[in-house]
């Protein structure tokens, strides 16, 4: 288990990851009703949370702290979640997710854990 110490520091690489990781749910479950129902959040509103980490990221800032509101932290936490428990996103899609020097295996725990910890959501 990946520890966190009350803020979520995620680096340039980490977002494009979690950018990619975002997209891939949405390709992996096989219609928007799926992902309704198992996340509670329809695909618009995932690849909309997909495009706003990508207007966040910029080449010229390394590392993002405490970006994500009550709302987005909801939207990553239920695709984390349903998408490793319903069909392991991640490891069929790592060599597409992982981007640079970011291991998305860690950087998911990293994530989930602070949401679930700290933003008690």
């Amino acid at each position: 288990m990946v520890e966190t110490v009350g803020d979520l520091t995620l680096t340039y690489d980490e977002m494009a990851s979690l950018r990619s990781y975002l997209i891939a749910t949405v390709f992996e479950f096989s219609d928007c009703i799926e992902i309704g129902i198992l996340g509670m959040f329809q695909a618009d509103e995932i690849l909309s949370m997909a495009n706003k980490v990508y207007s966040l990221i910029r080449w010229d800032k390394k590392e993002y702290t405490n970006i994500f509101s009550d709302d987005d932290c909801k939207i990553i936490k239920s695709c984390i979640f349903h998408g490793e428990m319903a069909i392991g996103i991640y490891s069929t899609y790592k060599k597409y997710i992982d981007y640079e020097t970011c291991d998305f295996g860690i950087t998911k725990d990293k994530i989930y854990n602070y949401i679930h910890e700290y933003r008690k959501i």
